[in-house]
């Protein structure tokens, strides 16, 4: 699932992370993962949490930071995603957080409405620029 979001990273490394992740080894940045499986099944989607120094437009430092929320497509539209970010709540309500943290992509408009419509308030825009100086 973790290739799926992120189809451009390498699908090793993201697969040694989940292993070292679930092995106890502490990740630079996930603090905790949460898994959604339906009757025992397959998982169907997860969320990522880290905890980071800040997060732009957040009040309060430091922050949990959601680095990645998937659920698969033919799961969607059944509360599988608000459950997931509901669990992240309750870890963060639990850690002393007062405030939970997300991006996306500019042009992820799919995403941005499941943001919404889990309570979520854009904050802002940012195109980021990269010039390789040879």
């Amino acid at each position: 699932m973790r290739a799926r979001l992120w189809p451009d990273a390498d699908p090793a490394e993201l697969a040694r992370e989940a292993r070292a992740f679930f092995d106890g080894v502490q990740a630079a940045t996930v603090q905790v993962v949460f898994v959604a499986a339906e009757d025992g099944a397959a998982p169907v989607g997860f969320i990522e949490l880290a905890v980071r120094a800040f997060s732009d437009g957040c009040v309060s430092s430091p922050v949990p930071h959601i680095e990645g929320w998937y659920v698969e497509p033919p799961a969607r539209g059944r509360g599988i995603g608000r459950r997931l970010i509901e669990a992240a709540e309750a870890w963060s309500r639990a850690h002393g957080f007062s405030e939970l943290a997300s991006d996306t992509d500019v042009d992820n408009t799919a995403s941005l409405r499941a943001h919404e419509a889990c309570g979520f308030a854009e904050v802002e825009r940012l195109i980021k620029f990269r010039k390789p100086l040879a």
